[in-house]
């Protein structure tokens, strides 16, 4: 079951948001986890039995890390831990990638597995559960019951955020329902729809059509193709985002952002501050940070960047182009900290600007392609140097004539021009601390994942977990400052329009899956 099909949003969410609060708090969990298994039988009947395997597999193991008081034995066993927990993505995700390099070609044909929706993000929210257990950071959840519900939490369950059960886990205690907090995820819910709908999808037709032949058909079919697709990815990707985080908050649970506007970086460490922050800054706290981050030598620095921007790009998915694109990532953000990142600040803010959009636009060309022979026939497409390559063709004024208006709205919005309407609605629908992005761009060092580190050597000196602190831009409203009825009638106006228009788009068009279902 996907977000933007008319069963979920008229048959199963009224659904489960009724049996949710038709229990009283404490017990809402419950419901929740028989919900979230029914949202994920519906495409997995099967597999649902691996993430509900997964999670009793973690909260018992981490009781017994929680119960162990000796270092060594503690260590042994998040190890342990950790590989059991990884059993089920390296068979099912990266065990026919690991055949077909061996040169097992007819192995990997008869062993073709189906890859289970939402792996890679429970798979690193359940490690992460043991490691901060480990760390002595947390206690863990207080139930099976409790886990089940955080890890299991249909909003998040196919293509994350990753969250955390320090941030969720004792918003699940006994969640509430508060009519701001609703309001506003009927808001996030709807307006992530449309632009799922509406604009990603509108696009996805016409980039599918310029990509599918292998070769670009000119330079600017090329670079027609990638800023198309640099566009339909993050309106693909944030929608769902926007989606995952409003029925959360329907739920009476909070999510942290997962994007904050990235096409607006002015380098490739900002980028991954506001490109899929869970991820960033989950790779950042288990892993950059223990492998000695950037408080080691030189060298070790730049190992550290390899190791993990190579397995940020093999989290996306078994491929090459994955794992050179996330290693691009490593080390043009290895090249800003250590080469030309001082001349880059010191440079017109336009500049800057250009020089972070072309940073992604270009990344994303590995990511799109499904070969290296495609990605470098793009790249060198995109040169202009290639002679027997024309530099137009009619192609490219239709695929243009299709999308002008579709790609005009979306740079809007990738701008950030609903940034103020947004956050005036989530001050005055909401009453609860609201998680902030990271804070804006500025001389504070950062950590080579892209995260803010304000005192970040005194804090990986001490290993502590970086974690996103509130800005003061997303304050929260007094009590004494209720929402108008004229604004309170704008958004319902507004959900109700972004509806009706996204369900028109739902019954007119052919499915289009999200495209990190797929990771």
């Amino acid at each position: 079951m996907v977000f933007t099909s008319a069963i979920f949003l008229f048959a199963f969410l009224p659904a489960a948001l009724i049996a949710f609060y038709l229990v009283p708090p404490r017990w809402r969990t419950a419901p929740l986890i028989v919900m979230s298994a029914v949202f994920y039988a519906w495409g997995e009947p099967v597999l649902v039995v691996l993430i509900l395997a997964t999670g009793l597999f973690t909260y018992w193991w981490g009781r017994r890390i929680l119960t162990q008081q000796a270092d060594r034995r503690r260590k042994a066993l998040l190890v342990v831990g950790i590989v059991v927990t990884l059993i089920p993505i390296a068979i099912f995700k990266y065990l026919n990638f690991v055949l077909v390099q061996l040169h097992l070609q007819s192995l990997a044909d008869q062993t073709h597995l189906p890859l289970p929706i939402g792996v890679s993000f429970y798979t690193f929210m359940a490690i992460s559960y043991l490691i901060d257990i480990y760390r002595r950071r947390d206690i863990g959840a207080p139930s099976l019951r409790a886990f089940s519900g955080f890890l299991t939490m249909f909003p998040h369950l196919v293509a994350g955020p990753i969250v955390r059960w320090n941030h969720i886990g004792p918003q699940l205690v006994a969640p509430r329902f508060d009519p701001g907090l609703f309001g506003y995820g009927a808001l996030r819910v709807a307006s992530g729809v449309a632009k799922k709908v509406v604009l990603a999808d509108s696009l996805s037709v016409v980039v599918d059509g310029l990509f599918v032949t292998g070769d670009p058909t000119s330079v600017a079919a090329a670079w027609t193709a990638t800023a198309l697709y640099s566009l339909q990815i993050y309106l693909d990707f944030s929608a769902y985002s926007d989606i995952a985080i409003g029925l959360a908050a329907m739920l009476g649970v909070r999510f942290h952002e997962n994007f904050n506007y990235p096409y607006i970086s002015r380098s490739a460490r900002e980028f991954w501050q506001r490109w899929h922050i869970s991820l960033s800054s989950w790779f950042r706290d288990y892993l950059y940070i223990p492998l000695g981050g950037s408080r080691v030598r030189p060298a070790l620095v730049w190992r550290n960047l390899i190791v993990v921007w190579a397995l940020t790009g093999l989290w996306h998915g078994a491929a090459w182009t994955f794992v050179l694109w996330g290693l691009y990532f490593g080390v043009v953000i290895g090249l800003e900290r250590s080469l030309y990142g001082d001349a880059l600040a010191r440079a017109p803010r336009p500049l800057q600007h250009l020089y972070g959009l072309l940073v992604a636009v270009l990344g994303w060309v590995l990511f799109r392609s499904t070969t290296l022979h495609q990605a470098g026939s793009y790249y060198w497409s995109m040169t202009g140097l290639r002679p027997d390559l024309p530099r137009w063709d009619p192609q490219v004024g239709l695929a243009l004539d299709r999308t002008w208006v579709i790609a005009v709205i979306g740079i809007v919005l990738a701008a950030g021009a609903a940034r103020p309407f947004m956050d005036r609605a989530e001050r005055a629908l909401t009453r609860t601390p609201a998680p902030a992005p990271p804070p804006a761009p500025s001389a504070t060092p950062r950590s080579p994942t892209g995260s803010p580190t304000g005192s970040a050597a005194a804090r990986e000196a001490t290993g502590t977990t970086l974690t996103l602190e509130p800005t003061a831009e997303r304050t929260e409203p007094a009590a004494d400052q209720p929402i108008s009825t004229l604004f309170a009638v704008v958004i319902a106006l507004l959900v109700g329009v972004l509806l009706v228009v996204s369900t028109a788009f739902i019954v007119a068009t052919t499915y289009s899956p999200f495209i990190y279902f797929r990771f």
